[in-house]
């Protein structure tokens, strides 16, 4: 069975039409949409589909009352606001309510590449540091469902905005979900492994498919679940130094072993390590690293360790000089 990506652009117009009819495109789908509105499979099929809409709306005795030829030819003036408002005619304005929810619906992501910060601050006031490699997904609807959700993958460190009437702040990660109250912490979710880190406030952690209901998180609290071992670790009296670093712009590598730490270079900068030594990979690393570009960390590294990095694209293999 072909995917979707390998049909035709007939098949996929006709494919993402049909979502839009009962309004239940996703963001990317809707953005697929308008950029297949330019093909001349895509006009046709629009043809075809209206004659089908245009049936149905007869069969079901629809009042009004539009003639086929005028609805192509608004399609092909109006491209997708034609679309639209054929669309709203044929079927007697029955898709206004979807269109408008759907517009004013749905999720906002934002997202870094490999190497990259950003910074953003969302429509509720919070604001994230969004660290290399990571993304986030933020509930537009959330006024009326009355509670703001994040989803994020990766890692990034939030300074939530308290709220009259107190709506809630949930960050969804991995197997983990955070109820926020009035706080600023650190989530790293990569390898399988969630790593939380209160800074401010109070946090509850709640797990899934875990006999541990709820873990109650105290500033300096740090927690870290093992998803694949169903491992939780909870330390007390941390600090943001120790444990969430990158927001103050240093890579901290106290008490890590290369290896572990050539593991974050990979999440942060996309690099695949090769290194044979394993006595090499054991040494006990204890130093920061300005959290610039990768040609920095590795520059500081090689003089710190007295190692050389060959690299040959994004595979660099490491040895001692």
């Amino acid at each position: 069975m072909l995917s979707f990506k390998d049909l035709p652009v007939k098949n996929k117009f006709e494919e993402l039409f049909k979502k839009y009819v009962d309004g239940s495109l996703s963001r990317e789908e809707y953005e697929k949409f308008l950029g297949l509105l330019d093909s001349d499979d895509s006009l046709a099929a629009l043809d075809k589909e209206l004659d089908k809409l245009w049936e149905h709306d007869n069969n079901q005795e629809s009042e009004v009352a539009v003639p086929i030829s005028t609805a192509k030819k608004s399609a092909r003036q109006f491209v997708f606001w034609g679309v639209a408002a054929t669309i709203l005619i044929v079927l007697g304005f029955t898709s206004l309510g979807i269109f408008l929810q759907n517009s004013s619906s749905g999720f906002e992501e934002y997202h870094t590449e490999f190497g990259e910060v950003k910074e953003l601050t969302l429509p509720d006031g919070s604001e994230i540091k969004l660290n290399a490699n990571s993304s986030i997904t933020w509930d537009k609807a959330w006024e009326a469902k009355g509670k703001r959700q994040i989803v994020l993958t990766g890692e990034a460190f939030f300074d939530i905005q308290s709220l009259p009437g107190k709506i809630p702040f949930v960050v969804e990660t991995g197997e983990v979900s955070l109820e926020v109250i009035g706080t600023s912490f650190n989530v790293d979710n990569r390898s399988e492994k969630v790593a939380i880190y209160l800074d401010e406030g109070r946090l509850n952690v709640h797990l899934k498919d875990s006999e541990i209901d709820v873990i109650k998180m105290m500033p300096g609290d740090k927690v870290q679940v093992d998803s694949e071992t169903n491992k939780i670790v909870k330390e007390t009296n941390t600090s943001l130094i120790n444990s969430a670093s990158w927001k103050n712009g240093i890579l901290n590598f106290k008490d890590m072993k290369l290896s572990d730490v050539l593991i974050k270079l990979t999440d942060i900068y996309g690099k695949t390590f090769v290194c044979e030594n394993q006595a090499l990979l054991d040494i006990d690393l204890y130093l920061g690293v300005p959290f610039a570009n990768w040609d920095t960390v590795k520059q500081v590294l090689s003089l710190s360790l007295d190692i050389e990095f060959i690299e040959k694209e994004d595979t660099v293999e490491i040895k001692r000089l």
